[in-house]
């Protein structure tokens, strides 16, 4: 009995494990589509981590480097160039299924996101899980500004029309399931930026096993 007992204790873990989906698991099949300029043989190199905090250096076809840093069992960041990162963020639906968050930005000269949702499988599925049209341009510009109370709505009303275009960038907390949305500042004088930064109020999400909620 003792040793049916011990047979059916580990059976069980091992099936917890096999079960258990991290995110070094989706980088090794991560598709081209979204990681180009990979060849077959260096895409064998993407998920060959060893544990948490560990990173890796790719050579691409382009003479580049991609890098790539796991910061925790669900969460991967990659520096595809000098001017493109994704976020990679395995979010639990509150049984064993999952979904793949990606953050796609580039980075220069202002920061760009876009944000798409996949299964395991790298299956791409609809829907915004709660997160605001990010190009609605208008919404967003509404969503993600506010006047203080010390500026006056004249001042606030010329700045409004400095933000164009309407440019949105996403990140995820690395070790939590919030996902933040601000607004890019356009170039210009050092003034003017600091008014706008006066005027730009992030929004956080969180992720609450089904969909995204204001925080």
């Amino acid at each position: 009995m003792k040793k049916l007992i011990i047979f059916i204790a580990t059976l069980f873990i091992c099936m917890s494990t096999m079960a258990k989906v991290t995110v070094t698991n989706v980088l090794r099949t991560i598709p081209k589509e979204i990681v180009p300029y990979i060849d077959d043989d260096r895409r064998d190199e993407i998920g060959r981590f060893s544990s948490e905090n560990d990173s890796l250096e790719i050579k691409n076809s382009l003479n580049g480097t991609m890098r790539i840093w796991t910061v925790s069992d669900d969460f991967a960041r990659m520096e595809l160039s000098e001017s493109s990162m994704l976020q990679v963020k395995l979010l639990s639906t509150g049984d064993t299924t999952q979904i793949i968050c990606v953050v796609k930005t580039i980075t220069s000269p202002v920061a760009e996101s876009e944000v798409r949702f996949y299964t395991v499988g790298w299956n791409e599925l609809d829907g915004d899980f709660g997160l605001p049209d990010m190009r609605d341009a208008g919404a967003m510009l509404s969503s993600l500004t506010v006047r203080p109370d010390t500026m006056a709505e004249a001042r606030y009303g010329e700045l409004l029309k400095n933000i164009e275009p309407v440019i949105v960038n996403a990140s995820f907390d690395a070790k939590g399931e919030v996902l933040t949305l601000g607004l890019g500042i356009p170039f210009t004088t050092k003034q003017v930026q600091n008014d706008m930064k006066a005027i730009i109020k992030q929004k956080s999400f969180k992720w609450n096993g089904k969909t995204f909620r204001l925080c």
